[in-house]
């Protein structure tokens, strides 16, 4: 399980590096919880999804950074960067809800440390507004 943790951990700051080559992508992580529907026609059909996954990804100008299954709880975890275009963002997310294959489906920005070190500079600006209110 810790080489499993390691590696999902791993691919995130992989993915992260690659999205910061590129200013116009944000990097997104997508957890999936498949429901029994979906395993069954994984069973039928066994193969690397994330084969099939990337070709749809970058026809839509993104890239997958990468594709990992959670051994013991079988959700996925996917990393991806996308178009800065945020209405896309969303279209994108939801595009899964409709499809009746997943329990649970949650999207998380990652951001680079460096980002959040920028933020973190910025709070006492945001905490300054609050006090003028």
């Amino acid at each position: 399980m810790k080489h499993l943790s390691l590696g999902i951990f791993m691919a995130i700051c992989g993915s992260i590096v690659a999205a910061e080559d590129s200013e116009s992508m944000r990097t997104f992580l997508f957890i999936g919880t498949s429901n029994s529907t979906a395993w069954e026609m994984q069973i039928a059909n066994p193969g690397d999804r994330a084969a099939s996954v990337k070709g749809g990804i970058e026809a839509l100008g993104g890239e997958l950074l990468s594709y990992y299954w959670g051994l013991g709880n079988g959700k996925n975890y996917i990393t991806v960067s996308l178009p800065d275009d945020p209405t896309f963002i969303q279209a994108f997310y939801v595009s899964r809800l409709g499809d009746g294959l997943l329990d649970d489906y949650q999207m998380i920005e990652l951001m680079s440390s460096a980002d959040m070190a920028a933020a973190l500079e910025r709070v006492s600006e945001i905490k300054a507004a609050d006090d003028v209110k």
